[in-house]
């Protein structure tokens, strides 16, 4: 048998990110690395902030199920932008080898992201945000080590495809990050989960992130029972901070993930905006063109040909053009803008 290492890196995943994605999938270290975040229990009772609190730190305190570690600023995007442009941490995925209840063999990929900012229906409502963010793609493997099938995590289901039926770049496979929630797909589109809309461009920076393997007790923090933030859900769309991967059913059992998965639904969609971006010393201006359903216009930007998380602004509108203005990143930025419409999400981006 090839060493389970091997398989791992051999069929490392490269995410493909949308285009106006703030929150790249990073080492879990940023979360309790944070300078803004603080563990503590359940009472509030402060236990640990950096430099004591660390990953190592979350495997050999005495900890208690209702632990949590929260960020007390808010700033999330700022925070996590500086945490990312730290390569200690930047563009991490962790591969796990597993076995289900069959013995057949599966790799676990486990992303990590600092935020989940996902807008259910632009800003105007903010239900489906949450601190801290764990994502899952697996793949099942064949008594050849041939892949057979890959499962991705999708808010609380999953997708399930043939190996035959997944976009490849290599062995490895090409998996589409939607825009804030950070579901996988298989493919760039606008995606119906059954409550809300999920956008994936692949318009975005397409990332081998580097690969750290674990295994199924060690390191110690994978089991750490507390939560990775201290968001609570107050409705039927939203979600709490997310546990540790250890304390997952499809950690110990892969087939517990597919047997949540659901068939592809087609999805409504906001029809796209039309932009033209002018350069006024150090900010854009763009001049756009909205749907009348539009209630809000979305601009991104990026320095060209970087890997980099996208600076995002978000514009309330009341009409079905105008202009607004942001901030210049570079002599030479990316500028992508889409329209939201509530029910239908994010448009394609331009």
């Amino acid at each position: 048998m090839t060493d389970p290492r091997t398989l791992l890196e051999r069929h490392r995943p490269r995410l493909v990110y949308d285009a106006q994605e703030e929150y790249f999938a990073d080492s879990a270290a940023i979360w309790t690395d944070s300078p803004t975040n603080v563990l503590r229990r359940a009472d509030g009772t402060p236990i640990a902030k950096p430099p004591t609190l660390s990953l190592d730190y979350l495997g050999t305190y005495q900890a208690q199920r209702g632990d949590v570690i929260g960020d007390t600023k808010r700033d999330y995007e700022e925070t996590a932008a500086k945490l990312h442009a730290n390569p200690r941490y930047a563009n991490r995925v962790y591969g796990h080898a597993r076995r289900d209840r069959n013995g057949k063999l599966w790799l676990q990929y486990w992303l990590f992201y600092y935020y989940n900012h996902f807008r259910i229906l632009g800003s105007l409502v903010s239900g489906g945000k949450h601190e801290g963010d764990w994502e899952l793609i697996q793949i099942e493997l064949d008594e050849d080590e041939r892949p057979l099938r890959a499962v991705l995590s999708q808010h609380r289901e999953a997708e399930v495809q043939p190996w035959s039926e997944v976009r490849t770049h290599g062995p490895r496979p090409l998996i589409y990050i939607a825009r804030g929630s950070h579901a996988n797909y298989f493919g760039a589109g606008t995606h119906w989960t059954g409550h809300w809309v999920d956008r994936a461009d692949g318009k975005g920076p397409r990332i081998d992130p580097t690969l750290e393997i674990v295994e199924t007790d060690k390191p110690k923090w994978l089991l750490w029972p507390g939560r990775w933030g201290d968001t609570t859900a107050g409705g039927p769309v939203d979600a709490n901070s997310p546990t540790s991967p250890g304390s997952r059913r499809h950690w110990k059992d892969p087939l517990e993930l597919i047997e949540r998965a659901t068939p592809t639904k087609k999805a409504p969609q906001t029809p796209a905006p039309t932009a033209k971006v002018t350069r006024a010393a150090d900010k854009h201006v763009v001049r756009f063109e909205a749907p009348p359903e539009a209630t809000e216009l979305v601009v991104a930007t990026r320095p060209r040909g970087t890997g980099a998380p996208a600076q995002v602004n978000t514009f309330k509108i009341d009409r079905t053009n105008g202009q607004v203005e942001v901030p210049a990143q570079s002599d030479d930025d990316e500028v992508w803008t889409s329209a939201v419409a509530p029910g239908q999400g994010a448009s394609e981006t331009v």
